[in-house]
């Protein structure tokens, strides 16, 4: 039920990779000391869009066990498959930013492989037992779909994600297959015509320790990304229960659905986490990965 960056790796990097994470440390480093007279803006977008995927990913978990949607297969992947579709499906949180969920889409993307270069490098333990798929998976599976969900127009995702081109063309039937998926959930557990305001939600943001969260705090607000995400959960959903989401410290870096509490929480931890590993972050962006015609 919860998810945090993690070391998840698997075979060693070869030495040209490597490389590249020692490049990209110390780049890091450099933009560290710079943040400290403030945080640098296009990695804060990293960190706000990083969040985003996280909180629909946590909606997930809260809408299965609430709903008590059965699930196939480990729950993680689920909540990472509603996670991915969502965003790429789902009507612009804001009309004027029509391909900002691309974009938040693809910094999660980054930090899945950000998170795993990082890794590799230390020589962390595989996780091969846990609940969450490796992080590197992660990265190719939201690659997979995007490109799955227009080939035309993400024609260049398969280059810039590393994936095959037999792959890729089998990205188009799993996406299909993720869709239908999403439509019998909406269809059986989503709300129905005539449904009640269903019970109500609570947004709470304690204060933020350092200046990166106090800052991404202050970007969340002011385009108050997560009372339009919970506006969108009870628009698509009538909820049983009332429920929680906080913003606050929590000892570790981690977003977690507690449902013992009803309480969604986003660790101050966690933004500070993800704010270091975009400083590192190899770009993957929404040039690389559309058609040539239109950059």
């Amino acid at each position: 039920m919860l998810i945090a960056i993690a070391a998840c790796c698997s075979q060693p990097l070869q030495a040209a990779a490597q490389k590249r994470i020692r490049a990209r440390e110390s780049t890091a480093q450099t933009h560290q000391q710079q943040s400290e007279a403030g945080a640098r803006t296009d990695t804060i977008e990293f960190v706000v869009g990083n969040v985003e995927y996280l909180l629909v990913h946590e909606f997930a978990h809260l809408l299965i066990s609430e709903k008590n949607i059965p699930i196939v297969g480990p729950v993680e992947n689920a909540a990472d498959y509603i996670a991915t579709m969502a965003l790429l499906r789902e009507e612009p949180l804001d009309p004027t930013q029509r391909d900002r969920a691309e974009r938040f889409l693809l910094a999660a993307a980054k930090a899945f492989s950000a998170s795993w270069e990082a890794g590799t490098s230390k020589g962390a333990e595989i996780p091969y037992w846990g609940e969450h798929a490796l992080s590197i998976q992660r990265y190719y599976q939201i690659g997979c779909l995007l490109y799955g969900r227009d080939p035309a127009e993400f024609a260049r995702v398969p280059h810039a994600f590393g994936f095959s081109e037999e792959r890729a063309q089998s990205c188009v039937t799993e996406y299909a297959r993720a869709s239908r998926a999403i439509d019998w959930v909406l269809q059986t557990y989503g709300r129905r015509p005539g449904d009640g305001p269903g019970a109500e939600s609570e947004i709470v943001y304690e204060k933020a320790p350092t200046l990166v969260s106090t800052t991404v705090v202050e970007r969340l607000r002011s385009i108050e990304l997560l009372e339009r995400l919970v506006a969108r959960l009870h628009e698509r959903f009538t909820l049983d229960r009332p429920f929680r989401l906080v913003m606050r410290s929590c000892g570790r870096p981690e977003a977690a659905w507690m449902p013992d509490r009803r309480e969604l929480a986003i660790c101050y931890e966690l933004i500070d986490t993800l704010y270091r590993l975009g400083l590192g972050a190899a770009p993957v962006g929404l040039d690389d990965a559309r058609r040539l015609d239109r950059r």
